[in-house]
C-alpha cells in the first residue's frame, strides 16, 4: 500500500474529486476501542462523515461491516445525491436512515436484491469480501461515468485460494486486489467469501480515496484517436498517474507541439506500462504504450513520423526508445525523424536553469532561503546532468540553488549538509522532473514518511516549503521541446549518445545463428525481408566462394537497389543496380550476397516517391534447394 497522505490533503482531494461539497463532516471523535493499525483509517472516515461510530466513544472496529453501512458510506462519499423513486426492497424500512442510500445504490446498479425477485436487500447482513469488491468497483466506475473498470492483468493467480472467487466476482476481485484496496489475509489468502470488519472496510475505503485523490481524468486527452493522416508527431513520455499534473505537464507540452505543428496529428505514447495500467484500472482511460502508438500509426497509414521525447536526458528511457525505433520500426514509415531530449546541448541547460530559477523566484524572499530541486537519478552515465545543472546554476550566480536526486547522488542528506553550510534557514523543495507525480508527492513532499525529503530537511531544523510543480508546467520548457521537434533529424542521422537499459528484455541481443556454406552450384532459396517489398522467388548462385542472387519482386514499385544502406546509396555514383523485367514483366534484381543466415543491409529506390529506403535481407540456408 502507498504511504498515506496527510488527512487534510486527503479530505480536500475528496471534496474536489468526488463532489463531497455539502457533506457534513462528523465532529472529531476520540474512540477508545480502535487498534493502532486502524486509527488513521477510522479517523479519516469519521472526519469525512462516511462511517458513524456506535457511540461517542466506540467505533466497534471488530464488528462485521453490514451491507447497509457500506452502501451508506459510499452514498455519503458521492455527496448524498438527491433520490427519487420507489423503494424496491421489502426489508428496507421507509423510515430507515439508510433508505436513500440503498435506493440510490440500486438505481445506480451498484447493489441489487439478494433473492431471485430482487426485493430483499438484507441491510443488516454481513458483506462478503468479494461483494465489497463488486460494490466498490461499480461505484468507482459510476464516479468516472464508465460502465465498468477492469484490470487487464491477472493479479489473482498468486493467491492459493484464487479458485474460491466466484465467477461473477472474479473481474471485480482482480480489480480490487490490483488496486491494493483489498489485500491478502492470513496465509496470503484472498478469503473472497469471508467477511470484513468495520475497521477493514474503513481501510478499503481510505485506500480507494487515496488512489482517487489526483484530479479529474476526464480533463486529460489520451491522444489515442485514429484517422491520423500521413503525418504524425508522437510525443513519448514516461507518464504519470496523477491526473491533474498529467494535464498540466504532458498535456501542456502536447498542446504546445500541436500548435507548432498544424500539419501533424499529435499522439501520445507512454513508456511506463505500470502507469498505463493504473490509469486504465482507476479511471477507465486508455493510454497507448510506445509500441501500441507506433502500431496504431502503421495501421492508420502514417508515412512521416516525427518522434519527440519529453525525457529529461539521453538516459535509459531515451536509449530504449531509439533502440525500439531502429530495430523494429525503421522500415515501417517513409521517414522517421526524432527530436532531442530536453537537456542535450549546453544552451538547453542554460535555458532550463533560467526557467527553474524564474519558477521559484517569487518564493525566495530573503538571503536565508535555499531552493533544492529533486531529480530522479539514474545508474546510467546520463546521471551527470545533475552535476552539470548544479554547475550551470553556480556559474550564473545562483549559489542558493541545489540539485539532488532520489535514486542516485547527490542525496537529500548531501543537500542538507550544503544548505546548512551556506547558512540557509528555509528550503523550497521542487521536482526537477517533467511531471510532479509519485516521486514529488511521496518521496519529496510526504510529511508522514520519515525518509521523504520534507522529513529529512525538517529533521535538520530547516523550515520547508514544497512546490508540487513539474518542469513541464513551465512555458519555457514547453517551448524548448517544441524547438527540439522543429530541429528533429532523421533517425539514421541522429548522433546523440544513448544507453540501453540492461534490464529491458527488448534490448537483449539474440544469439548469432549458426551459418552454413553451400557448395558451388545454383539454388532456389527463401529470403526473409524486413521492409515493404516481398521477394517471390530467389535464385542463388555460388561459385568459388562468391554468391550472387537473382531476386524477383512481387511488384514494380522499386526500380533500383544497392548493396548497402540508403545513406550510402544516396551518395553512391556507382554500384546502383537497375531492375530487369523477366518474361512475365516482373522486376528482378541481381545482387551480391555476403553471407547466409545473416541480416544484410540493402537499399531500395521507390519509383513513386523517388526516395531510397533501407531493407534488411536474410538468405536462409536451410531453405536452399539445388536446381
Amino acid at each position: 500500500m502507498k504511504k498515506r497522505k496527510k488527512l487534510t490533503a486527503l479530505l480536500l482531494a475528496m471534496v474536489m474529486v468526488l463532489g463531497l461539497a455539502g457533506t457534513a463532516f462528523a465532529e472529531e471523535a476520540e474512540y477508545t476501542d480502535v487498534p493502532d493499525w486502524a486509527k488513521e483509517y477510522v479517523d479519516a472516515v469519521t472526519e469525512a462523515g462516511l462511517i458513524d461510530g456506535k457511540t461517542a466513544a466506540t467505533f466497534a472496529p471488530g464488528e462485521n461491516m453490514t451491507r447497509a453501512d457500506l452502501v451508506e458510506a459510499l452514498y455519503r462519499l458521492a455527496g448524498r445525491p438527491a433520490v427519487s423513486g420507489e423503494n424496491p426492497f421489502t426489508d428496507v424500512d421507509n423510515n430507515a436512515a439508510y433508505k436513500n442510500a440503498v435506493i440510490w445504490a440500486n438505481q445506480q446498479g451498484i447493489v441489487g436484491g439478494k433473492d431471485a425477485a430482487g426485493t430483499v436487500f438484507d441491510p443488516t447482513g454481513d458483506v462478503k469480501r468479494q461483494e465489497i469488491a463488486k460494490i466498490l468497483n461499480i461505484f468507482a466506475a459510476k464516479q468516472m461515468k464508465k460502465d465498468s473498470l477492469i484490470n487487464r492483468v491477472d493479479e489473482l493467480f498468486g493467491y492459493p485460494d484464487a479458485a474460491d472467487v466466484a465467477s461473477w466476482a472474479r473481474e471485480y476481485m482482480n480489480w480490487a486486489v490490483a488496486s491494493e484496496f483489498i489485500t491478502g489475509t492470513t496465509g496470503n489468502k484472498l478469503d473472497p467469501k469471508g467477511t470484513a470488519t468495520r475497521a477493514q472496510a474503513a481501510a478499503i475505503i481510505c485506500r480507494y480515496m487515496d488512489d482517487n485523490a489526483t484530479g479529474d481524468a476526464s480533463r486529460d486527452n489520451p491522444r489515442n484517436q485514429d484517422n491520423i493522416g500521413e503525418n504524425e508527431l508522437l510525443v513519448v513520455s514516461f507518464g504519470t498517474s496523477y491526473n491533474d499534473n498529467r494535464v498540466a505537464t504532458i498535456g501542456a507540452i502536447e498542446n504546445a507541439l500541436e500548435k507548432a505543428f498544424p500539419d501533424y496529428s499529435v499522439r501520445r505514447g507512454f513508456t511506463a506500462n505500470i502507469i498505463i495500467e493504473h490509469v486504465n484500472r482507476r479511471d477507465g482511460e486508455t493510454i497507448d504504450d510506445v509500441k501500441e502508438a507506433l502500431d496504431r500509426a502503421i495501421k492508420n497509414g502514417v508515412k512521416n513520423l516525427l518522434v519527440q521525447p519529453t525525457h529529461l536526458m539521453n538516459g535509459y528511457e531515451y536509449g530504449d526508445l531509439r533502440n525500439l525505433l531502429e530495430k523494429k520500426y525503421a522500415d515501417k514509415f517513409e521517414t522517421i525523424t526524432i527530436g532531442a531530449p530536453l537537456l542535450t546541448s549546453d544552451e538547453d541547460f542554460k535555458i532550463v536553469a533560467e526557467a527553474m530559477v524564474n519558477a521559484t523566484a517569487s518564493a525566495v524572499t530573503d538571503d536565508k532561503t535555499a531552493v533544492c530541486y529533486m531529480g530522479h537519478g539514474t545508474t546510467a552515465e546520463s546521471n551527470s546532468i545533475y552535476t552539470k545543472m548544479q554547475q550551470i546554476l553556480k556559474d550564473a550566480g545562483h549559489d542558493n540553488y541545489f540539485i539532488g536526486t532520489v535514486e542516485a547522488a547527490p542525496t537529500a542528506e548531501d543537500l542538507v549538509e550544503l544548505v546548512k553550510e551556506g547558512g540557509y534557514e528555509k528550503v523550497i523543495l521542487r521536482p526537477m522532473m517533467i511531471v510532479a507525480g509519485d516521486h514529488a508527492n511521496n518521496d519529496m513532499a510526504d510529511a508522514n514518511d520519515e525518509e521523504s525529503w520534507y522529513s529529512v530537511f525538517s529533521a535538520a531544523g530547516l523550515s520547508v516549503e514544497c512546490q508540487i510543480n513539474g518542469l513541464g508546467e513551465i512555458e519555457a520548457v514547453q517551448q524548448l521541446l517544441v524547438d527540439h521537434a522543429k530541429n528533429a533529424v532523421l533517425l539514421s542521422e541522429t548522433d546523440i549518445k544513448m544507453q540501453f537499459n540492461p534490464e529491458n528484455p527488448d534490448n537483449e541481443e539474440t544469439a548469432e545463428p549458426e551459418t552454413r556454406t553451400l557448395a558451388d552450384g545454383t539454388y532456389t532459396i527463401e529470403v526473409q525481408v524486413e521492409g515493404m517489398f516481398r521477394v517471390t522467388k530467389c535464385v542463388l548462385t555460388v561459385k568459388g566462394g562468391e554468391m550472387t542472387a537473382v531476386m524477383t519482386l512481387s511488384g514494380t514499385g522499386y526500380d533500383q537497389m544497392y548493396v548497402g544502406t540508403k545513406a550510402e546509396a544516396e551518395k553512391a555514383e556507382e554500384g546502383l543496380i537497375d531492375y530487369v523485367a523477366d518474361a512475365e514483366g516482373a522486376y528482378t534484381f541481381t545482387v551480391s550476397v555476403e553471407a547466409l543466415d545473416t541480416e544484410l543491409a540493402y537499399a531500395a529506390h521507390a519509383v513513386k516517391s523517388g526516395s531510397w529506403f533501407d531493407r534488411v535481407l536474410t538468405f536462409v540456408s536451410d531453405t536452399a534447394r539445388a536446381e
